[in-house]
């Protein structure tokens, strides 16, 4: 799974309170990873690299990724810029709050590999790769999965 904030390089430029709203988005993450069994991998700034040990608990982490992301308790003016806006479907249902995160899962055999200055497990190789693809192709509040996944 690899997850990323939409427009964040242009938030970082703009929003002095960034620090805030990216300590709520990891808290966010964070505490689902727990909770859905993953094994984080790294953080590249404002993105994530989750393992997990079955794919039908990646995609239950990010369906429930984005629904805590509606209600996380995200800096007031957060909620005042076009990338984090509070909006609402016709029938009052949240469809944005705060940042929007798009998700890439994809499945498959990788590359494991431990740092030797972290002694953390890191994995590599196309199916690493191709997760990374399908992650760049969603937009903020999407879940994009590969068909190995559908198929899974």
């Amino acid at each position: 799974v690899f997850t990323d904030i939409q427009n964040s390089t242009h938030l970082w430029e703009t929003y002095p309170e960034m620090h805030e709203a990216l300590e709520v988005h990891n808290e966010v993450i964070r505490d689902l990873i727990r909770a859905y069994e993953g094994y984080e991998v790294k953080t590249i700034g404002d993105s994530f690299f989750i393992a997990f040990p079955e794919p039908y608990l990646a995609v239950r982490f990010a369906v429930q990724m984005q629904l805590a992301m509606l209600d996380a308790d995200w800096p007031d003016s957060l909620l005042c810029l076009p990338d984090g806006l509070h909006e609402l479907s016709p029938a009052g249902t949240p469809l944005w709050c705060g940042l929007r995160v798009r998700v890439g899962i994809h499945i498959g055999f990788a590359k494991l590999e431990i740092n030797r200055e972290t002694l953390k497990a890191d994995y590599f190789g196309p199916t690493v790769n191709y997760a990374a693809r399908v992650e760049s192709k969603a937009i903020g509040g999407q879940v994009l999965v590969s068909r190995a996944v559908l198929n899974s």
